[in-house]
C-alpha cells in the first residue's frame, strides 16, 4: 500500500492547480450521492460534525441545471452511442411530493400508499431492446436492425465515455470533492485513477488484495480492503490505515460523524471523526452478533443507519447509541441495495424484489409495496432529473439498468450493459458512472450532450 499512497500523493498535487476545481467549487446544483450528501467529511469538524443529520431532500434541484463546459471526457467513435429517439414523458410526481423528498425516516401511516401504483407488478417492457449483436459489436444489419443500437434508450441521457481497463467486478466509483481525478476500485485488485479532462488512466495502482468497496466523502476516499480500511484525503494528501477490521470489507457509509465499514463476517467496525489532524478518526466499536452473513449495503436516513446483509435480513441502527432497534425480515434472498427516499426505505434483493418501507404509527417499519421483478436486482440508486423530478435507477441481473419515476415506479427508460451493473454513483452536474461485472466502467451525462 506504500505505492498507492506515493501515488495518490502525486495525483492530488497534479489536480490542486486545474481550472476544474474553480468549477467545482462554485456550483450552484450538486446533484444528490447515494451516500450522505454534502457532509464534508474531515472538514470543519469542530461544527459539521456536532451537527445532527437531519432529514434532507436529495432530489430537489435550486433552479435550472448549469452543465459542465470544462469537464471533458473522451472516447472512441465505437463507444459512442447514437443519440436515441426523444419521445415525450410526464411527470408522474406533484411539487408538493418534491418539495417533501427528504433522506430520513419520518412517522408516516403504512396505509398511506399513494402513488406507489399497484403490488407485484414490476416496472412496464420497454417496447425497445438493444440488439445483442450491436453489443458484441458484431451487428451486420446496421440501420436496418429492428433492435436498439445504444447503451440507452432514456430521452437525455448519453453515454459520453467507456474508461477501459478493470479486468473483474467493479466494487466501487468515486469522484471525491474538489478533485479532478476519478477513483475506481475492482475485485480484480487494482486501483484505477482516471482524469476527468482526458478521460485516460493516469494511474494503476497494484492493492495486492481485492478491493470490497470504495466511497468518498466529501475531500476523503474510503477504500475497503480485508481486515482494514485505507482513508486519504484529496485536499491535504493526508493517507491513513485504519485498523479495527475483521474480514473483507464489503459496504462503507458515513452518517452522524461516523464511518462505519460492513465485513464478510457480519460485523460493522465503526470510526468517529475527530478535531486532531495527526489522527482524524479514532476507532469506537465493532458492532457484531446481529447479522449472522456478509454486510452487503448501508444507507443513512434521518438519525438512523439501516444495512443489509447476505442473512435476507435489514438492521435498524440508531445513530446515537448504535443500538440495533429492529430487524426487518421480509426479503428470501440477499439484500443487495438500500435507498432512503422523502419518509420511506427502498431495498433490493437478489430475490427479484424491490421493497418500500414506511413507518407505522407504533414506530415499526412495515412494507407498503413489493415490486416483483422477473430477475434478481442488484443496486439502487435516486437522483434529480434536469427538472429536479426524482428518478430511480434499478439495476437487474441480465446488465439492464430500469429508470424509473417516483414514487409511480412508471419506467423512464433503459441503460444498458453487457454484464450486470454492480456500482451506480451520482457525480456533479448531470454526471451518473455505473461499473459492471466484467470491469466497464462508463460515464453518462442526463444532459443529454457531452458535457
Amino acid at each position: 500500500m506504500d505505492e498507492a499512497a506515493t501515488a495518490i500523493d502525486s495525483v492530488v498535487q497534479s489536480s490542486k492547480a486545474s481550472v476544474f476545481l474553480n468549477v467545482f467549487y462554485s456550483m450552484s446544483y450538486k446533484a444528490p450521492r447515494r451516500y450522505s450528501n454534502g457532509r464534508n467529511f474531515g472538514v470543519e469538524r469542530q461544527q459539521d460534525f456536532a451537527a445532527d443529520i437531519v432529514p434532507r431532500r436529495p432530489y430537489e434541484n435550486k433552479g435550472p441545471n448549469k452543465w459542465s463546459r470544462n469537464l471533458v471526457w473522451t472516447a472512441s467513435d465505437a463507444n459512442m452511442p447514437r443519440k436515441p429517439q426523444v419521445s415525450g414523458t410526464s411527470a408522474c410526481v406533484s411539487e408538493q411530493q418534491r418539495k417533501n423528498s427528504a433522506y430520513g425516516q419520518r412517522s408516516s401511516s403504512v396505509s398511506d400508499t399513494r402513488g406507489w401504483g399497484s403490488n407485484d407488478r414490476g416496472s412496464p417492457k420497454s417496447k425497445e431492446c438493444v440488439c445483442k449483436f450491436w453489443k458484441a459489436g458484431n451487428c451486420k444489419k446496421g440501420d436496418q436492425c429492428s433492435f436498439l443500437h445504444s447503451w440507452t434508450c432514456l430521452p437525455g441521457l448519453v453515454m459520453v465515455a467507456a474508461l477501459e481497463g478493470h479486468k473483474k467486478d467493479l466494487k466501487g466509483i468515486a469522484l471525491p470533492q474538489g478533485s479532478d481525478k476519478l477513483f475506481s476500485a475492482g475485485s480484480d485488485g487494482t486501483l484505477r485513477i482516471w482524469d476527468c479532462h482526458t478521460g485516460q488512466c493516469v494511474h494503476t495502482i497494484n492493492l495486492q488484495a481485492e478491493a470490497g468497496s470504495l466511497i468518498c466523502e466529501g475531500p476523503w476516499v474510503f477504500l475497503g480492503l480485508p481486515n482494514a480500511v485505507k482513508a486519504f484525503n484529496v485536499q491535504t494528501c493526508k493517507d491513513l490505515h485504519l485498523n479495527g477490521v475483521v474480514g473483507q470489507v464489503r459496504a462503507m457509509t458515513v452518517g452522524n460523524g461516523m464511518l462505519f465499514a460492513g465485513t464478510s463476517s457480519g460485523s460493522i467496525s465503526v470510526w468517529k471523526a475527530t478535531d486532531t489532524e495527526s489522527d482524524p478518526f479514532t476507532y469506537i466499536t465493532s458492532l457484531e452478533e446481529h447479522h449472522s452473513g456478509e454486510v452487503t449495503c448501508f444507507i443513512v436516513g434521518g438519525q438512523r443507519l439501516y444495512s443489509g446483509s447476505v442473512d435476507k435480513t435489514i438492521k435498524v441502527w440508531d445513530l446515537n447509541t448504535l443500538e440495533c432497534t429492529m430487524t426487518l425480515r421480509q426479503h428470501t434472498d440477499t439484500v443487495t441495495s438500500l435507498l432512503c427516499w422523502d419518509q420511506y426505505l427502498i431495498s433490493s434483493s437478489l430475490d427479484g424484489t424491490i421493497k418500500v418501507w414506511a413507518c407505522s404509527e407504533n414506530g415499526s417499519l412495515k412494507v407498503i409495496n413489493t415490486r416483483r421483478q422477473e430477475q434478481s436486482v442488484h443496486t439502487l440508486c435516486g437522483m434529480g432529473d434536469a427538472e429536479g423530478r426524482p428518478i430511480i435507477f434499478c439495476s437487474y441481473e441480465n446488465g439492464t439498468v430500469s429508470i424509473c419515476d417516483l414514487p409511480s415506479f412508471e419506467e423512464r427508460g433503459k441503460m444498458f450493459s453487457t454484464n450486470t451493473v454492480g456500482a451506480i454513483t451520482i457525480g456533479p452536474e448531470g454526471l451518473l458512472f455505473t461499473g459492471d461485472k466484467s470491469g466497464k466502467l462508463r460515464v453518462w451525462s442526463l444532459a443529454g450532450t457531452k458535457v
